[in-house]
């Protein structure tokens, strides 16, 4: 089995409640300023975790509002969860 290299630092939090990453970590994880981090809190502590998007390719592709109704019809949403789901397929900066 493979041994992990683990690395710790001291960060403080700023008093918005920032964190600055340190250089090394970013560079070490290939972290940027477009990088989405999931931060997870666990007992006693929290968890980063970058997450990776995939470019918009030629296979996806944009649904119909006919399909759109049809498949909330399927899952028998309720129109509060329904709404919400609209509004976020309609917007255009969405990847």
């Amino acid at each position: 089995m493979a041994k992990r290299l683990s690395r710790s630092r001291l960060v403080r939090i700023l008093p918005k409640g920032q964190i600055t990453l340190p250089s090394e970590f970013r560079r070490s994880l290939q972290l940027d300023d477009d990088t989405l981090l999931r931060l997870t809190l666990t007992d006693g502590g929290l968890h980063l975790i970058p997450v990776r998007t995939t470019p918009r390719t030629s296979a996806q592709r944009e649904y119909s509002t006919r399909e759109i109704a049809r498949f909330f019809a399927e899952d028998r949403l309720d129109a509060a969860t329904a709404a919400k789901v609209r509004r976020l397929l309609n917007r255009k900066d969405a990847a």
